[in-house]
C-alpha cells in the first residue's frame, strides 16, 4: 500500500507539511510500546541529534536548568542542545548510558517504525523535522547564535514534540488516529491494540468528522 498523496479535503491541494506532521506522529504513536525505541525516536525529533551524537549520550549529560522559566538541556559531545520535558522524563527511566548500541541500531529503529510506503533512516527523520521547523518560523532563524534557553523557547513554539500538540487527548492525536484508519484499514480493535488505547476512546474517535485527510488514491 502506497499513499500517493496527502490532501486537504475537498480542496486537493498537496500539502508536505501535513505529510510530514503525520509520519512523525506515526513514528511517535507506534514506537510508545518500547520505552528505549521510543526514547531513540524523541530524542532525534526534539534535539535533532545524528545517530552517532545519541549513542555517546548518558543520564548524566540532562540537565533542569532554571531561567525565565524551567527548561531542559542535553549535552551531545561537541554541543549542547534543548531537549523536551516529556523526553527528558522518559530518559530517566532507562539506564545511564540508554543508547549505548551501534549507529545502524538507531537507523533500525528509525527504519521499523517508519510509515509503511516511506522508509526513514535517522538522518532523513531529522530532515523531516527541520523542513517542519523552517516552514513553522516563517522566516530564517540563526538558531546557533541563540542562547540555549532562547534555543528551548524557539523549540517550545516551533517543534510539536514540546507542546502538547500530538500529546494523546489532543486534537492532532485524533486526527492522526482517523487517517490512521483511513490508510491502513484496520478497524477500532485492530487500532487500540496497536496503540495501546483503549478501544472505546479509539471508536469514538473514528466517529468524529476529519478535517484532514489522506487521498483516496491508495495502491
Amino acid at each position: 500500500m502506497k499513499v500517493k498523496e496527502f490532501l486537504w479535503r475537498g480542496c486537493g491541494l498537496i500539502d508536505e507539511k501535513l505529510r510530514l506532521d503525520y509520519d512523525l506522529q506515526h513514528f511517535l504513536i507506534l514506537s510508545k510500546k518500547n520505552i528505549r525505541d521510543h526514547a531513540v525516536i524523541r530524542m532525534i525529533i526534539s534535539t535533532l541529534c545524528s545517530e552517532e551524537e545519541l549513542i555517546h549520550v548518558s543520564k548524566k549529560d540532562f540537565r533542569r536548568m532554571r531561567g525565565k522559566s524551567e527548561y531542559y538541556t542535553v549535552k551531545f559531545k561537541n554541543r549542547l542542545s534543548p531537549v523536551d520535558k516529556k523526553t527528558f522524563e522518559i530518559v530517566q527511566k532507562l539506564p545511564d548510558k540508554p543508547f549505548e548500541m551501534d549507529p545502524r541500531d538507531v537507523n533500525e529503529i528509525v527504519s521499523k517504525y517508519s510509515p509503511p510506503d516511506r522508509k526513514y533512516d535517522a538522518k532523513k527523520l531529522k530532515k523531516a523535522v527541520e523542513t517542519i521547523l523552517r516552514d513553522a518560523a516563517l522566516y530564517d532563524v540563526n538558531f546557533e547564535k541563540l542562547s540555549i534557553e532562547e534555543k528551548f523557547e524557539f523549540m517550545l513554539d516551533f517543534n510539536p514534540i514540546y507542546s502538547d500538540v500530538w500529546d494523546e487527548d489532543s486534537e492532532g492525536f485524533e486526527e492522526f488516529i482517523r487517517n490512521y484508519a483511513k490508510v491502513s484499514k484496520l478497524s477500532a480493535e485492530e487500532i487500540s491494540k496497536e496503540f495501546g488505547e483503549d478501544v472505546e476512546k479509539v471508536k469514538k474517535v473514528l466517529k468524529k468528522r476529519s478535517l484532514l485527510s489522506f487521498s483516496e488514491e491508495l495502491v
